[in-house]
């Protein structure tokens, strides 16, 4: 039975997507089977692997409403992609971006239909990664509730962790309301980290102080780095781009740390 981890943060720019990217793809240089679900209308996911996202006729909003007009039908691999860098893709563009007013319209299962696909599919895969849009709407409490995990990346900044909170209570609502109370937090990533700047330690103090106890913090952290941010408009992972950079070392120790951290928890 495969895990399905969420990358999960409401505000944008925090490294979602290339974290999405390079865990899925490190896990797949690890031998684990692994689908990537870009679940963005901005199909940044898809974008960064080198496809030409408005030019897919198949994507995931495909899939999301066969589901909701259950159209069970189609084949497992049905619109999924598979990239020469070994991880398998299923697609977003900006049809995602009108899907939840087709949701809202539905009068029950509108959250789990997300998770009703990955039930057919999800034996498949060792690793079903979710790249999440910037948002807490339903298209995000999908993902949610589809996941066992949810991994928070967040840049060391103050303005990025007062977001935590309401992350953490649309978590919690959706583990007491029962829509999936098996959802954990995997854990806390830092990105674009400048480990010299008193601003880091100081961010890095108060999440341990406040959260440390109940929520693992990565002991592995993503540098800054041009590098990272060239890699995507060369539809590659920073694997590939930067072999032995230092994001590249930073994603496989936090691919490691996740891949033990699983084994320890059963």
């Amino acid at each position: 039975m495969s895990k399905i981890i969420a990358i999960c943060n409401q505000k944008g720019g925090v490294g979602k997507t290339t974290t999405s990217i390079n865990l899925g793809i490190g896990l797949a240089r690890k031998n684990k089977k692994v689908l990537l679900v870009d679940f963005d209308p901005q199909g940044n996911a898809t974008q960064g692997l080198g496809y030409d996202a408005d030019a897919l006729e198949k994507t995931v909003t495909t899939i999301i409403r066969k589901m909701i007009n259950k159209d069970y039908t189609f084949e497992k691999d049905f619109g999924i992609l598979h990239h020469e860098e070994g991880i398998d893709l299923l697609p977003a563009n900006i049809d995602l971006a009108v899907i939840e007013t087709e949701l809202i319209s539905l009068f029950f299962g509108r959250e789990t239909i997300l998770k009703n696909y990955f039930d057919r599919i999800r034996e498949e895969y060792d690793y079903i990664i979710i790249d999440c849009m910037p948002s807490l709407n339903l298209i995000t409490i999908n993902a949610l509730v589809a996941a066992d995990q949810v991994i928070i990346p967040l840049h060391a900044q103050y303005y990025s962790v007062r977001g935590l909170e309401q992350l953490f209570q649309t978590i919690g609502s959706i583990i007491s309301n029962g829509l999936n109370p098996s959802l954990k937090i995997a854990g806390i990533l830092y990105t674009c980290v400048n480990d010299r700047t008193n601003s880091f330690r100081g961010i890095h103090n108060i999440l341990e102080n406040a959260y440390g106890q109940d929520i693992h913090i990565f002991k592995n952290y993503i540098p800054r780095s041009v590098k990272a941010e060239e890699a995507p408009s060369y539809g590659q992972s920073i694997y590939t781009y930067d072999q032995s950079g230092k994001v590249s070392m930073a994603y496989r120790g936090f691919t490691d740390e996740l891949i033990l951290l699983d084994e320890e928890r059963g």
